[in-house]
């Protein structure tokens, strides 16, 4: 029995690529590398998801968030329950580990005529303050860095701007 010869002839080493199959192969490795750029300028720029930054309720939390805070535009993030504002100027993680009982000061924030969120500043440090959530789940933490037109002095400043927001993940507990 003999063997069909193909209808394209036989394959053969060494022998010419086709033009129309150098450009397809030259189009998904261009696709490849814009895709690549995209999920790299997209990305968390370092920030990693808290915990639970997964969770619903973060969700929520961040399609409520505003688009500009503090005079800084929000970026584009893509760790779960992240948001960042002016350079990580401000960044949010939501779905941190919930506050237990603490003997650190809690304070509520919010706007005047709006909710408010009780807070404990969890950290503070010559160039950054953390604030944490008290008594909501999950817990909510905002870092606030100081620069030229932000500080220390204005950090909370941050937290009356982002209340509304928070004020949508379930509180169980108050500040006493």
């Amino acid at each position: 029995m003999s063997e069909q010869p193909s209808p394209r002839g036989p394959e053969q080493p060494g022998r010419p690529v086709p033009a129309r199959q150098r450009l397809l192969v030259g189009l998904v490795v261009a696709l490849v590398v814009v895709v690549a750029a995209w999920v790299y300028l997209a990305g968390s720029r370092g920030v990693e998801a808290a915990p639970r930054g997964g969770d619903p309720a973060c969700a929520r939390l961040l399609r409520a968030l505003p688009e500009q805070l503090g005079g800084a535009a929000r970026s584009p993030q893509g760790a779960a329950g992240v948001a960042v504002w002016g350079e990580e100027r401000v960044v949010l993680r939501c779905g941190s580990t919930v506050l237990g009982p603490t003997t650190k000061p809690c304070i509520p924030v919010g706007p005047a005529e709006g909710p408010s969120v009780d807070w404990v500043e969890d950290a503070r440090g010559e160039r950054a303050v953390r604030f944490l959530t008290y008594g909501r789940d999950p817990a909510v933490e905002v870092t606030v860095r100081f620069a030229a037109d932000l500080t220390s002095d204005q950090a909370t400043a941050q937290l009356v701007d982002l209340a509304p927001a928070v004020d949508a993940v379930p509180q169980t507990r108050t500040c006493l």
